[in-house]
């Protein structure tokens, strides 16, 4: 399983497109509110940290670990607003969007 970055050198025909959503510092980093990637329709989170740290090198050290294979402790992806990503590979469709923010609340 890979996950391709929306770079247009890259294609694959089983590929589908994935919104990732930034909230938080990662939207402040970043200056987007969304990266599209082509995934794979099974692939492992640290795959979609990898490919969105090439597509936002901006991100690494604020949301993504400096290995570029976790997101750092405070940073959460969320599918569709429905479930928190865990290690087990989530089953993506097409269209589907995952939310990046920051577990941690301020007061």
């Amino acid at each position: 399983m890979t996950l391709i970055c929306n770079k247009g050198e890259h294609t694959n025909e089983s590929s589908i497109p994935v919104i990732v959503e930034l909230f938080g510092m990662a939207r402040i980093a970043s200056g987007r509110l969304t990266v599209e990637l082509n995934s794979q329709p099974e692939t492992a989170v640290k795959q979609v940290v990898n490919a969105l740290a090439e597509q936002c090198p901006e991100l690494v050290g604020i949301a993504i670990s400096e290995d570029r294979m976790t997101l750092l402790g405070s940073y959460k992806f969320n599918l569709n607003g429905t479930e928190f990503l865990s290690g087990n590979p989530p089953r993506l469709r097409s269209g589907d969007r995952l939310l990046l923010f920051s577990s941690q609340a301020g007061g």
